[in-house]
């Protein structure tokens, strides 16, 4: 069969998903789109306008991600217990309301504190959402589909950064800041009554509690542990966040401070990166049906280490383009590759927690990934290759992580008993 023809294939694939898959996808994009109105603005308002150092906005943001890497591990738990679309719907309220509060605040210019404790608990609230719907999904696609539908996820949320932040700043050129907020939690609520429309799929019962299903982080390391392949791939998912977030955390600084890019151009590079992955998903799937999960992983990687090369070979806007659009295919393809194994890897009574404990493995890796790439920029900034070529190995030294992880899984499905988290 033809590439062309594996397009073609995939494509049909996406047409055949179920519909609510489709639905939750529209959800994620709606809701990325309501958020990223305000959210991609906060930082700028709390350092130009309220005076925040650069030191406390990162301690706010930091904090702000280990809290929700938090909450995803009891969620993702607590949604195995009680069911997955009540908490989604509960969360997207909760979340809808904070928001307009934090809107409020900014409008009367609350003392930053409390500012900060609202963002923190927005953060939070979306540990509640994300790793559940993930969970869902995985509950209705079939085991062949999972990649498809992964992807599919990957497209909606995309599309929503892609419409959100230039919305956003649209708005907040007529408008207040503040007032912004009150417009972005009419897509939270939409988003929570279409969810709540949703028909929840049935799933595996899951032990009782008595049984040792208890509601913890521990618990869940500890099942995680147990399994030497699935302990690893989520150890590389952490990693795979760190190096992921470079491509926003330490870019933009690198290209406006030493490459001289205005923010226009900075902009045009997170745009390319959005709507590739729309244009990209569906040959992506192509790819890893190919390839199979395990061995997309590694080779995302391998294309992930040469856009961080490239990046460290640009003089200006051209090659960093290039090398933004290389690294765009390279997540395409590991991002619902790596999803997918989670749900493969995972004990169907047990998605919730799985995708719970991903989510929290994938929030740390957000969290440390600002502090990785400045300490990289402040002693490295003037030596671009070493400086690129650092991250370049890291993302190598992440290929060989799955390689590993795809040799311990292989040896599982010839014959060792599944279970899981």
């Amino acid at each position: 069969m033809s590439f062309a023809e594996r397009v073609r294939s995939a494509a049909r694939g996406y047409a055949a998903l179920d519909r609510r898959i489709w639905t939750l996808a529209a959800v994620r994009g709606a809701n990325t789109m309501g958020l990223s109105l305000v959210l991609a603005f906060m930082g700028l308002y709390l350092v130009t306008e309220r005076g925040v150092s650069g030191l406390h906005y990162g301690l706010i943001y930091f904090t702000a991600n280990m809290c929700q890497a938090l909450t995803s591990t009891y969620a993702g738990q607590l949604s195995d217990r009680i069911g997955r679309r009540r908490l989604m719907v509960s969360t997207l309220l909760a979340r809808a309301l904070v928001v307009a509060g934090l809107g409020a605040f900014v409008l009367v210019h609350a003392p930053v504190p409390l500012l900060a404790a609202v963002i923190i608990v927005s953060a939070s609230l979306r540990g509640g959402f994300e790793p559940i719907c993930s969970a869902v999904v995985a509950d209705i696609a079939t085991p062949a589909d999972r990649v498809a539908a992964f992807g599919l996820q990957r497209i909606g949320i995309n599309a929503g950064w892609a419409v959100g932040p230039a919305l956003g700043g649209l708005l907040a050129s007529v408008i207040d800041y503040g007032l912004v907020f009150f417009c972005a939690v009419i897509p939270l609520f939409v988003s929570a009554l279409v969810t709540a429309r949703l028909t929840e799929p049935p799933r595996t019962a899951a032990p009782s509690p008595a049984a040792g299903d208890r509601i913890s982080l521990r618990a869940a390391l500890a099942d995680a542990s147990s399994r030497g392949e699935l302990l690893l791939l989520l150890l590389c998912a952490l990693v795979f966040s760190t190096v992921h977030i470079q491509l926003f955390a330490t870019l933009g600084l690198y290209a406006k401070s030493e490459l001289g890019l205005d923010e226009s151009h900075i902009g045009l590079l997170y745009t390319i990166n959005g709507v590739l992955v729309i244009l990209l998903q569906v040959p992506a799937v192509a790819i890893i049906r190919r390839l199979t999960p395990d061995r997309a992983l590694v080779l995302g990687c391998l294309i992930y280490s040469t856009a961080f090369l490239w990046i460290g070979a640009a003089g200006g806007a051209g090659l960093l383009r290039l090398a933004v659009v290389t690294a765009t295919v390279g997540e395409v393809i590991l991002t619902p590759a790596q999803e997918s194994t989670v749900a493969d890897l995972s004990d169907p009574s047990r998605l919730g927690r799985a995708f719970g404990l991903y989510g929290t493995m994938q929030m740390i890796g957000v969290a440390f990934a600002p502090l990785l790439g400045g300490i990289i920029f402040d002693h490295l900034r003037k030596e671009p290759m070493a400086m690129w070529g650092t991250l370049a190995g890291l993302a190598f030294l992440l290929a060989l992580g799955y390689a590993r992880f795809g040799a311990l899984n292989r040896r599982r499905l010839q014959g060792r008993p599944r279970s899981g988290p």
